[in-house]
């Protein structure tokens, strides 16, 4: 397949008339340069540029290849252009509501990034623990996890984690490590909710799907709460697997009933129609979309183990 960024480089190359100038606008070193565009010309398998000491000549083929590559050029560099006067354009406030079990650094982390990208906006975001009225409560956007309530809101997916029902080695040795749904349900759990969540883990998905009643040692509201609970051997609990893929492989964490599978949670960015997707909102679910994997991995690695000193 054709290498099109050395086609664009052949381009800046021939309009620098030069190697030397051309490495000096584009910051790439004469060699790459010149690499790719004799790669290029094999690719092509036809000569471009006649060489001598003092300069290039294109040669006849080489001045069509040029011709299409200064079109491609010009392409880019006006999405560039675009993008950077889009991202000038837009502008005002932007109202977000998180979640509570949303980790909070990793929201603030997400609306930092966004406000570097886009300078122009400002951002009221606020965690809330309850239903969502976007309107009476005057905000833009609010980020949930599904399953959600039939509303009027439009809901567009954002990302998705697998989970996983784990716990530490030390308590499966003090209670005994579950081998089905029956033994599971006498185990103790860390609930994820509030004083109106029922005490359920739903083991397997679709027709298999199972609900077994456990008794909450805790209940808390706040995902990074069940990990250290957990962590402190207090009992089991479900945890996204992105949040406890490094204890799982230190084995400091163990993955229990590995054979029934969990349903993936999915969360979602929903906003009212009465907004007609203003730009601050398309931007900003977009920039979450595409940039959640990123933030949440640096997150992880600030992270460091909770553990007791004597285990």
């Amino acid at each position: 397949m054709l290498d099109i960024n050395a086609m664009l480089l052949f381009a800046r190359v021939v309009a620098a008339q030069g190697y030397t100038q051309a490495a000096k606008n584009t910051g790439i070193p004469k060699s790459t340069l010149s690499r790719k565009i004799t790669q290029l010309e094999k690719d092509l398998d036809v000569r471009l540029l006649q060489r001598n000491s003092r300069s290039l000549c294109l040669t006849e083929e080489g001045r069509q290849v040029y011709e299409k590559a200064l079109n491609i050029l010009h392409e880019v560099e006006s999405v560039q252009n675009s993008l950077e006067i889009s991202q000038q354009a837009i502008s005002g406030t932007l109202k977000v509501l998180f979640p509570i079990s949303f980790d909070q650094n990793l929201a603030t982390s997400l609306c930092t990034g966004f406000l570097q990208k886009y300078p122009k906006i400002d951002v009221a975001f606020q965690f809330c623990d309850g239903d969502v009225d976007l309107i009476g409560q005057n905000f833009d956007i609010a980020i949930m996890f599904g399953p959600l309530a039939n509303s009027n809101l439009i809901a567009r997916p954002l990302f998705e984690r697998d989970m996983v029902l784990t716990a530490t080695p030390r308590y499966l040795k003090n209670f005994g490590t579950p081998v089905d749904a029956a033994t599971l349900a006498t185990h103790r759990g860390i609930l994820l909710g509030n004083n109106n969540s029922l005490p359920i883990w739903p083991l397997g998905i679709g027709a298999e799907k199972s609900l077994v009643s456990f008794y909450p040692k805790a209940c808390v509201n706040s995902a990074a709460a069940v990990k250290q609970m957990v962590m402190a051997d207090i009992g089991i609990a479900i945890l996204s697997d992105t949040q406890c893929r490094h204890e799982l492989q230190r084995g400091e964490l163990v993955r229990l009933l590995a054979n029934h599978k969990l349903e993936k949670l999915k969360a979602y960015g929903l906003y009212s129609s009465r907004n007609q997707l203003a730009p601050r909102i398309s931007y900003f679910l977009d920039y979450v979309a595409k940039s959640f994997d990123k933030v949440e991995s640096q997150q992880l690695l600030q992270l460091s183990p909770v553990r007791d000193a004597s285990y």
